[in-house]
């Protein structure tokens, strides 16, 4: 399983490999950096990509998420792939988002423009669990083929209101299509932008499993997102 979308120089991008963020129970939590070949580190978005449950010990390590960690980077973007156990320890996000605030020097992040891609049931347990701790410091969140927990909006900081972007497909058979429905009508009536995106031939994973325009469609305008 790998990433349909390639764009150029995504296998030049430098990498930090296997930087542990967490002990837990004698398990060692680890992260890895994507960077972007910009040298303008205040100034580059920091993409935190947020894997949804798969029984697979290192995620991160799998060709779909290393392949997302250097499109993103390769597009311009710092971007951090970690593993966590959303079902069996949710906090581990929270743990990762502290440690990026406490390390972002050392690893040469820019956090005061901090974005948020999480994937399947990361969208539900990882947004929530972030956004107990958000205080106006996400600046985007990108969701793919996940449903988004109602209680979110009670958490959205509305001095610093984040813009959402979400993609879904129309042949999920995991999240329907429609199932964030209510969720962006609430977070426009605050005040969110919100941008949604329905792939019409599109699977859960569609980004891996249906290959064509659609999906690179998507893709790029995530990118396009990211950047604005």
């Amino acid at each position: 399983m790998d990433l349909l979308y390639k764009c150029p120089n995504m296998d030049l991008v430098e990498k930090r490999k296997d930087v542990i963020y967490k002990v837990s129970d004698e398990k060692l939590l680890k992260l890895d950096v994507y960077y972007s070949n910009s040298t303008d580190v205040l100034n580059i978005p920091t993409v935190v990509v947020v894997h949804g449950s798969l029984s697979i010990e290192n995620i991160k390590d799998i060709k779909l998420f290393q392949s997302w960690g250097k499109v993103l980077a390769a597009s311009g973007f710092n971007t951090v792939v970690f593993n966590w156990r959303p079902e069996e320890c949710p906090d581990d996000i929270k743990d990762l988002i502290y440690f990026l605030f406490e390390n972002s020097n050392d690893l040469k992040l820019n956090i005061s423009n901090l974005n948020i891609f999480a994937f399947s049931s990361g969208v539900e347990i990882g947004i929530k669990n972030i956004m107990e701790i958000n205080t106006g410091f996400i600046n985007k969140i990108i969701t793919y083929y996940g449903k988004l927990d109602s209680s979110i909006i009670k958490m959205i900081n509305k001095s610093c209101l984040p813009k959402f972007f979400i993609a879904m497909g129309s042949l999920d058979d995991v999240y329907s299509a429609d199932c964030n429905d209510n969720f962006i009508k609430e977070v426009r009536n605050l005040g969110c932008e919100v941008e949604f995106i329905l792939h019409s031939k599109g699977e859960h994973g569609f980004e891996a499993y249906n290959e064509g325009e659609e999906t690179n469609r998507i893709i790029e305008e995530t990118i396009k997102f990211i950047e604005k």
